[in-house]
């Protein structure tokens, strides 16, 4: 049960979805009935120079709503009142998404919340210079020079090499719950 009394400012509550794929893209595009083809078919996302199919927006966005319906225990401990955000990048197959949402301030029974969702796109892992795995962010071309100008792609060591990645904020945002206790 959350609690007014338990919730501190600067506290964080986190979600991560790591199973982004086609086939879920078109299972939501069925279960939505946005079926406009760029989420679904590479060749359509192509001609609209995307480099291929992206997530829908509020497909992204329902994970946003779900970390806050978690964190509620699906109403029973408080309502989500609102959220604003600003979509400014792309979710694709193969991404890391993130939501994370950090306490700011409590008024009363209200809790306000900065957010943000973040992408963590996985480009290719290379040992002693050469490419011994290519993620499909690499083979399609994802990742831009504009992203390696803004400092957003990095490297971390994993057991087959060195791993490139871009990590990207792609919903920032603010959201208000109100508790019951």
């Amino acid at each position: 049960m959350v609690k007014i009394a338990d919730i501190k400012v600067g506290q964080v509550i986190k979600n991560e979805f790591n199973l982004i794929t086609r086939d879920l893209l078109k299972k939501y595009a069925k279960a939505s009935g946005d079926t406009n083809p760029i989420h679904t078919n590479d060749v359509v996302a192509e001609r609209a120079g995307l480099k291929g199919v992206i997530a829908h927006g509020l497909f992204s966005y329902g994970f946003i709503t779900k970390l806050f319906e978690d964190f509620l225990n699906h109403e029973k401990d408080g309502k989500l009142i609102k959220t604003d955000v600003d979509m400014r990048g792309m979710v694709r197959c193969g991404d890391l998404l993130i939501t994370e949402a950090t306490v700011t301030k409590i008024e009363g029974k209200r809790v306000f919340f900065d957010m943000k969702q973040k992408t963590i796109t996985n480009i290719d892992i290379k040992k002693d210079g050469n490419v011994v795995k290519q993620f499909e962010a690499g083979e399609r071309g994802y990742v831009t020079d504009k992203d390696v100008a803004r400092g957003l792609v990095k490297s971390k060591d994993v057991n087959e090499g060195i791993l490139s990645y871009r990590e990207k904020i792609v919903t920032p945002g603010t959201a208000i719950v109100e508790l019951y206790n």
